[in-house]
């Protein structure tokens, strides 16, 4: 009893780390930036101009909005919290960015399975200082970092609570990102090791491969990126499911040659034939083995489906989701298989000599551009070690493992984000930190196999200790939601304008829409009159575009709209939606019949059902007004200025909103307003 509460109380502790929006207390107030493009809050009075935040040891430009600071405002790229490393995000739009990677991105797909922990590997510390690594976790976007070497935890660094640790701790689930393409393969070592594969020339020999490229390739192809897919692999962050993708996109295709080329398509493909491979129960009962017997984690592991796949469908997605320490658990896992030799670390270091060089299609600088060939998805052969047997994992944003199998090092970081362009931009000095870490890295004096895994708590301590972590994650969603909630909409006025958008004038500022796939364009009218249209569409998929805040809550929707080509097309308006598939309320109208319609979806539960039918409103080829009211659970659908449909439900709280058009059809829209409006709740009839 006295352990449990004592994990309450952790959990309870940690959960007030978060109450305070500002270093006062206070909450933040909100703004608009100079550009209407986002929203700028400050604590303490501040006002919008920036401050400097510069530092004599520090030659990073990113924000340390410390208590003496303004915030620079949140940008929201999108708003699912993915950044592209194009970008340079300041502080708050990278804390904005965790939130949603910590709390939305483990929604991105149906969970596959969960491992849960039964007898952790206990990690030995002989812990020293490190000033420079300090200093990076006070003005980067690093979140942790940890050098394992002699058996030992030597350096332990995590973000502090001025920087991001109000968010992240040792208990935050984190995604992997492309590190799950080393992790996959170190579970098809495992796989050949049971018997179930023969070897890495294995061929896929799979049904749904048939009349694909991948048909019947060697298994070693995929592993190193060389699988010839390099002209149909354009759609690389597509959430469809293998079965999908092997019966559209690559029907008929043909093989090219086998020289690397980069994708997660690969990664997915071997990941969801071990799945096949073994069956759903076997293969659950190899992730046990692996994780819980093997590598000894602490809280838990989970993987994800592709985020598009059905339920009864077999895709796997390669985004692993564990916690810092567990990371390392993997890595100290691998080396002891590399050191004493075993069928998995044979399994290693075969992968490491049938590396293949990656010529140069990475570049030949920065964290994936330094190692110059790639092996069993690994990248390997680093500048100054192409010799030596020094294996990194990498994924998406700074997420990366270095592990020197020779030498018996590990350096593992975790980061909001990294555009690689240090000190320059936002990133952190991966190069010195971890790649000269392992390059200057003498003989180790120990054997990695000093460390046994003995038990640090008990099984039921084990139970008690996850289930406060997940209870302390649910609380710190559930505050951090309120958080953003207040920033971006709580504090505006019922019937303010959060959003206006007219396309005129647009040289001045950027636009607010959100066209992802580049399906719209700014159009001048012969009146001079200039509007939003879609681009003439020959696919038998949907246009459309996204603009506003996942946190808006209760508002009115309105524009003009007009079908310029195309009969029986159809326009969807989502409003309250929510990324990753979690649901949004779609109106329909139809061009020729007039028919309206609304319904509500969620992709991830495969739900799609109408939940209102409208009247006719016929509307042709003429300008049309539209206006869409959420308001609690009320949802009305207005078309010039007749109510077609309504109802009550309360299902979805808030979301964004999005326009989509059917296949074929071209329309343009014009003028659109969001407005704040008063919560009304009413009880359904």
């Amino acid at each position: 009893m006295k352990k449990l509460l004592l994990l309450l109380a952790l959990s309870f502790f940690s959960i007030q780390g978060f109450a305070a929006g500002c270093p006062d207390g206070s909450e933040p107030v909100k703004s608009i930036s100079a550009d209407g493009t986002y929203f700028v809050f400050n604590c303490g009075g501040s006002s919008n101009n920036n401050k400097s935040s510069s530092s004599a040891n520090s030659s990073s430009s990113v924000s340390t909005s410390s208590s003496n600071e303004s915030s620079n405002g949140i940008n929201t790229y999108g708003g699912g919290g993915y950044i592209s490393e194009s970008e340079s995000p300041n502080f708050d739009s990278l804390k904005w960015s965790l939130y949603r990677k910590l709390h939305y991105r483990p929604l991105s797909g149906d969970r596959f399975y969960s491992v849960q922990a039964s007898k952790p590997f206990n990690f030995k510390f002989k812990l020293r200082e490190d000033s420079y690594i300090k200093q990076q976790m006070q003005t980067t976007p690093l979140l942790s970092y940890l050098l394992f070497e002699d058996g030992e935890i030597v350096v332990d660094e995590i973000t502090p609570k001025g920087r991001f640790g109000d968010k992240f701790s040792d208990t935050s689930m984190f995604h992997s990102m492309s590190m799950g393409k080393s992790i996959t393969s170190y579970l098809v070592g495992h796989a050949i090791c049971e018997g179930k594969i023969k070897s890495v020339d294995s061929r896929l020999n799979w049904p749904i491969l048939n009349n694909t490229l991948y048909d019947n390739q060697k298994l070693i192809n995929l592993l190193n990126m060389a699988s010839g897919d390099k002209a149909y692999s354009q759609n690389d962050e597509s959430g469809e499911s293998i079965q999908s993708r092997m019966a559209t996109e690559f029907k008929g295709s043909k093989k090219s040659s086998h020289q690397y080329h980069y994708t997660n398509l690969n990664t997915n493909l071997v990941l969801s034939f071990l799945l096949y491979t073994y069956g759903e129960d076997d293969f659950k009962r190899l992730f046990d083995d692996v994780f819980q017997k093997k590598v000894g984690i602490k809280n838990e592991v989970w993987l994800n489906k592709t985020s598009g796949a059905d339920k009864n469908e077999k895709s796997l997605g390669h985004q692993f989701f564990m916690t810092r320490y567990d990371f390392l658990r993997i890595a100290r896992a691998m080396l002891e298989d590399w050191q004493k030799d075993t069928c998995v670390g044979q399994y290693l270091k075969t992968i490491h000599e049938r590396r293949i060089s990656k010529n140069g299609a990475q570049g030949n600088t920065g964290r994936v551009g330094m190692p110059g060939s790639y092996g069993g998805f690994f990248h390997t052969g680093y500048k100054g070690m192409e010799n030596r047997p020094v294996m990194g994992m990498d994924g998406n944003g700074g997420q990366t493992i270095l592990i020197d199998f020779e030498r018996g090092r590990i350096v593992v970081t975790q980061s909001v984000f990294d555009n690689m362009r240090f000190p320059d931009k936002a990133s952190f000095d991966w190069e010195k930190i971890s790649y000269e870490t392992i390059k200057n890295a003498k003989l180790n004096s120990k054997s990695i196999t000093a460390n046994t895994i003995d038990p640090i708590m008990d099984t039921q301590e084990l139970i008690l200790h996850n289930e406060a972590r997940r209870e302390s994650d649910r609380k710190a969603k559930e505050y951090w939601d309120e958080y953003y909630d207040k920033i971006f909409f709580g504090s505006s006025a019922d019937g303010s304008i959060l959003l206006s958008e007219d396309f005129e004038n647009l040289a001045g500022r950027d636009l607010l829409a959100d066209d992802r796939d580049d399906q719209w364009y700014v159009k001048k009218d012969s009146d001079g009159n200039t509007m939003y249209c879609n681009k003439k569409v020959i696919t038998d998929d949907y246009t459309g575009f996204n603009l506003g805040s996942e946190n808006w809550r209760d508002y009115s929707l309105s524009y003009r709209m007009k079908f310029t080509t195309g009969k029986g097309g159809e326009l969807e308006t989502h409003i309250r939606k929510n990324s990753s598939r979690q649901g949004e309320y779609r109106s329909v109208i139809n061009n020729m019949t007039g028919n309206t319609y609304l319904k509500y979806v969620k992709g991830v539960d495969r739900i799609n059902k109408k939940i209102a039918n409208g009247s006719k409103a016929p509307i042709r080829d003429k300008w049309t007004d539209i206006q869409l009211i959420a308001s609690g659970n009320n949802i009305s659908y207005i078309v010039n200025g007749k109510e077609v449909a309504s109802t009550k439900d309360d299902r979805l709280k808030k979301g964004a909103v999005m326009f989509a058009v059917t296949s074929k059809s071209k329309l343009c829209i014009d003028d659109i307003v969001v407005k704040k409006e008063t919560t009304k709740v009413e009880l359904s009839q």
